[in-house]
């Protein structure tokens, strides 16, 4: 798909963000922008799900907020089931999946969410998926941050699909360059505005 059209979608800003994963990054997205009007996501709902349904899952499960939003629409496209991964209370990266009549052990799961940078919710999303015994068999993401691209398949060992990439750095929050630099964090999340971070 045409990069430039999903990043215009999120309404980029850059800066030193604090992106409330335990790493600062260099770009911000308005993913809430995204879900403003489902209709312009519908194009890539559905590159989405053809790109997963090669790997035959009978679930989808995505990160709340967004990527939930994109994984319930891609689930229901491929109509399989859909899994909801919720935060862990007290936790910055982990999350957790709500209960399931007889279990998912064996299942074959594609985790899907908005964007990925640093990969946090996703890897912890599979890593819940592991533990209860589903099979992991791909990522998919609308938007690509950075070395998200070859991160996912090297260190979560599974195949990545995005609809669109962008450049973007993100470090562990006591490595962050911009940091060392004296470079003051720019507002985010807390200025007022409705915009989830991209460092997930």
């Amino acid at each position: 798909m045409e990069s430039s059209e999903a990043v215009q979608l999120v309404r980029p800003r850059t800066g030193h963000f604090d992106l409330g994963t335990g790493y600062h990054g260099d770009v911000w997205l308005d993913l809430d922008a995204l879900f403003l009007r489902p209709a312009r996501l519908r194009p890539y709902v559905e590159w989405l799900a053809g790109r997963l349904r090669q790997h035959s899952p009978g679930a989808v499960c995505g990160p709340l907020e967004g990527g939930a939003f994109l994984a319930y629409a891609v689930a229901d496209l491929l109509e399989v089931a859909f899994l909801a991964g919720y935060r862990s209370p007290g936790q910055a990266t982990g999350y957790h999946l709500p209960s399931v009549p007889g279990g998912i052990g064996g299942w074959r799961v594609a985790v899907v969410d908005d964007a990925v940078n640093a990969g946090t919710a996703v890897a912890a999303c599979l890593r819940e998926l592991r533990a209860q015994g589903a099979v992991p068999v791909a990522v998919a993401a609308l938007l690509a941050l950075g070395e998200a691209n070859a991160m996912v398949p090297a260190r979560l060992g599974v195949p990545f699909y995005p609809a669109g990439t962008m450049p973007s750095r993100a470090w562990p929050a006591p490595e962050c360059p911009l940091c060392a630099d004296g470079v003051p964090v720019t507002p985010g999340a807390d200025d007022g505005r409705s915009a989830p971070p991209a460092g997930r």
